[in-house]
């Protein structure tokens, strides 16, 4: 009885022994399966957050066109200047009125970059003013949709020198941050590893 006893004592111990060596085990591979579940959950998360901040760019670049198109629209032309001048001095003021709104966005190189001198745009020598990161271009009120004016058609130019009547259509690209490199494999991106986005607004001149 005491041999049997003394056995049973013997394997209540080794159960212990056994249980309290397979307890380390157990935590770690439950360790191990927590890292392999959090790492997509991570990336998942830091996605949205990156989607979220390029739609949010979108939704202020939108604005910013329409604020910099509404500039253009009520602009008052100078008749003592060319139109090209004119045009030049409407920029500076759609970029002005662009710029302002662009909120928590840079204004500066390298996610927009534009140029002003003496408060005036470069003079254009067209319809179409390029402007770094901004484009400004005039077309006839026949001629809303892309290319605004269309090159192959002579009838969507504005022909009026203070471009009363006609649509001047402002786009503005913006450069903006890919914090998470592997969702830049899914964008496109320029030279840089920023995604390019664009926003247009075309109002009538009043």
């Amino acid at each position: 009885m005491g041999l049997i006893g003394s056995r049973r004592r013997r394997g209540h111990v080794g159960g212990h022994a056994v249980h309290g060596a397979a307890a380390p085990a157990t935590r770690g591979q439950a360790l191990v399966e927590f890292v392999v579940v959090l790492m997509p959950l991570l990336l998942i998360v830091v996605a949205i957050i990156q989607f979220g901040l390029l739609y949010g760019a979108h939704v202020t670049l939108t604005n910013a066109a329409r604020e910099g198109a509404r500039a253009g629209t009520i602009y008052v032309y100078n008749h003592t200047e060319t139109t090209f001048r004119n045009d030049a001095h409407r920029c500076a003021a759609i970029l002005e009125a662009a710029t302002a709104a662009f909120g928590l966005l840079d204004d500066a190189s390298p996610h927009f970059s534009a140029t002003t001198s003496g408060g005036i745009c470069p003079i254009p020598t067209s319809t179409t003013l390029v402007n770094g990161d901004i484009t400004i271009s005039y077309c006839a009120s026949a001629a809303t949709e892309d290319p605004c004016p269309d090159p192959s058609d002579s009838l969507t130019d504005c022909m009026t020198d203070s471009r009363e009547g006609c649509f001047v259509r402002v786009e503005i690209r913006y450069h903006s941050d890919v914090v998470v490199p592997l969702i830049s494999a899914f964008l496109s991106t320029d030279g840089n590893g920023r995604f390019l986005q664009r926003a247009t607004a075309t109002m009538v001149v009043n």
